[in-house]
């Protein structure tokens, strides 16, 4: 079990404990409720593909969205109940309800890139098991910044991908002394 996990279940054992010990009329004074944290009854309820997205350098003004993609590898339904940002220039896009075991589902979350700078913001996604915290991160520039940017780094791999002439015509070279030395072989054979 993670940090994370770890975290989270003493937080709900926590919680539980809480709204139990005040809530319930059947207890004693000081007797203790019995309580077991929903990470421990199901501790890998959600697995999703990554946890956390890095955009690189994004334009100023041109939204960007990455999909992050679950599945519900437990043994039991669970409920997508919320999915929140952790500020209004991030938008997730998700579909609530029930997941039966094996099924997948996706949660896009959309920057709207409207400042320049660095940014890393968090998406929270609620299910009836537990709490699990998306990343995106990033840098806006603005766009002349980024044009100057793209092209640069659009020339960079043009050239990675493009051979040398030298490395072609070395290639040519000995392509055609090899054709050459079979045809006077075949020259000699007949």
């Amino acid at each position: 079990m993670n940090m994370k996990n770890l975290l989270l279940s003493t937080a709900l054992a926590f919680t539980a404990f809480s709204v139990t010990a005040q809530t319930d009329p059947t207890l004693q004074p000081g007797q203790m409720p019995q309580v077991t944290p929903a990470a421990a009854q199901n501790p890998e309820f959600v697995k999703f593909t990554e946890l956390v997205y890095d955009f690189g350098n994004i334009k100023q003004g041109v939204p960007a969205s990455h999909t992050f993609t679950f599945k519900n590898v437990g043994n039991r339904d669970i409920q997508l109940v919320n999915v929140a940002a952790s500020c209004g220039c991030t938008t997730p896009n998700w579909k609530g309800g029930a997941y039966k075991p094996g099924e997948s589902g996706e949660i896009t979350a959309t920057y709207n890139a409207a400042s320049e700078g660095a940014f890393n913001k968090t998406v929270t996604v609620t299910t009836s098991e537990g709490v699990v915290l998306l990343t995106i991160s990033g840098t806006v520039m603005n766009i002349a910044a980024y044009d100057e940017w793209k092209a640069k780094e659009d020339a960079a791999a043009a050239a990675k991908a493009k051979p040398s002439a030298k490395s072609k015509k070395s290639k040519k070279a000995k392509g055609n002394s090899g054709s050459a030395s079979k045809s006077q072989s075949a020259k000699k054979g007949s």
